[in-house]
């Protein structure tokens, strides 16, 4: 019943996020500002989120655009994955620190003059610095969103909360993905991106008019000043938090290198499919996710555990995503193969469980060191995939461009399976909370 339940409560909230407001009945009632505000940079996190389904769907135009191979795209969208990764330390010092409606205006506004300098120009370090402006802004996404649940909600509502903004966060590719596909057929591929960049000036609006900073109130003790240097030393200098940071990179790996660049290609070539019905095969990896979190929050709930929870999740995508390497499967089962593999990938509560372990002036820094580790994923793999799909290419060319084959593709996808693999092992070595504590004791 429970996980019936859950599937149902995330299939309501994937569709309308208002629907969130009758789910969550012990959120704070006092106000509904925190959840406007929540929804509001809801829509930043869409937002970013759908603009990575433009890669997996054009990757092959942008090979013949730029003129690239396969690892030289993987190398030019992974500057997306290469800012993203390496500002967000910057971004939760920033955050921590700042007016987050401030931060979010000037962050989304980013994104849209990214992927505006993206379709702007045709030379590969314009386009890569479009990528990179891109990921910067769209760092800061997540990591507001989580500042504000962190802030707002009490502990034990959190894991929950934070479930469901990754769960909607993920509709953006799953609605998004099939749709580009489509739209590109008939509109020139440079044409939507940039209308899509200016949607982002229309989201930039709306944080400017809706997002406030908390004020506290005269009982609430004042939060701890913690200088740059020393929150680093204590954030570093914890193993679990290591652990922690390095589980959550290999359960996000399938989606950071398969869902967001090489799925649609390899789908395309192993079942002879179109690049919009390969998007939506692929797409089903963030639609696993999008029922993934949510089960797995209400299950560490539940269960009381979030490391018995988080092992679960590894073990069955590491399970799920063997078959899909190591044998051929009809097109109905690489269906359900995928979505599983997304099932199981939403088990990342580092989000929840890390910040437990530390002083709360410090939750957005926490949250972006275990952010930064996820996306080193895609910094790694995308670039790998494609050396290793190179590596095993025999040589084949039609009208001057690479023609990969299937075994190619796994090839590169090599790479992934040995991640999950890791992803087993390192679960096992995780520290244990409950969802329903509230302190911080150390880590």
């Amino acid at each position: 019943m429970v996980s019936v339940y859950c599937l149902f409560i995330s299939f309501c909230v994937s569709l309308d996020p208002i629907v969130f407001v009758v789910v969550m009945e012990k959120a704070e009632k006092k106000s509904y500002l925190p959840l406007i505000m929540w929804l509001v940079l809801l829509v930043f996190f869409v937002y970013q989120f759908s603009a990575r389904s433009f890669s997996p769907v054009l990757t092959e135009e942008y090979m013949k655009f730029f003129n690239l191979d396969a690892k030289g795209v993987g190398t030019l969208i992974g500057c997306y994955y290469i800012a993203y990764t390496f500002i967000q330390i910057p971004v939760g010092m920033i955050i921590d620190k700042f007016n987050i409606r401030i931060v979010a205006t000037i962050a989304i506004l980013l994104c849209a003059f990214g992927v505006a300098l993206f379709v702007a120009t045709s030379n590969c370090g314009f386009a890569g610095a479009g990528q990179m402006l891109l990921g910067i802004g769209s760092a800061f996404s997540l990591i507001s969103l989580l500042k504000v649940v962190y802030i707002w909600f009490p502990p034990k509502e959190r894991a929950v909360l934070i479930s469901y903004t990754l769960s909607i966060g993920c509709c953006g590719p799953v609605v998004f993905g099939p749709i580009v596909a489509i739209v590109v057929e008939k509109f020139d591929w440079r044409t939507v991106m940039l209308v899509f960049s200016a949607m982002g000036f229309l989201v930039a609006a709306l944080i400017w008019s809706v997002v406030r900073e908390k004020k506290h109130e005269k009982s609430t003790p004042k939060k701890e000043n913690i200088p740059v240097m020393k929150a680093l030393k204590i954030i570093i200098t914890s193993p679990q938090m290591w652990i922690l940071s390095f589980l959550v990179m290999m359960q996000y790996a399938p989606l950071s290198s398969l869902a967001d660049l090489w799925g649609v290609s390899f789908i395309k070539k192993a079942y002879d499919l179109d690049p919009a019905k390969a998007s939506f095969v692929s797409n089903m990896l963030y639609l696993g996710v999008v029922f993934g979190n949510p089960f797995f929050a209400h299950l560490a709930v539940r269960i009381d555990s979030y490391k018995k929870t988080m092992m679960i999740g590894t073990i069955t995508g590491a399970i799920f995503f063997s078959i899909i390497q190591f044998f051929y499967v009809p097109i109905s089962v690489m269906f359900v193969l995928l979505f599983m593999v997304g099932f199981s990938s939403g088990a990342t509560l580092q989000y929840a469980l890390a910040p437990m372990s530390f002083p709360e002036s410090l939750s957005a820094t926490v949250s972006s060191f275990v952010n930064m580790l996820s996306m080193l994923s895609g910094v790694i793999l995308m670039p790998l995939i494609g050396s290793l799909v190179d590596w095993s290419w025999n040589g084949t060319m039609v009208d001057g461009a690479k023609i990969y084959s299937v075994s190619d593709y796994k090839c590169g996808l090599f790479a992934l399976f040995a991640f999950l693999v890791i992803g087993v092992v390192l679960s096992c070595f995780v520290k244990d909370r409950s969802p329903s504590e509230a302190g911080s004791s150390g880590a």
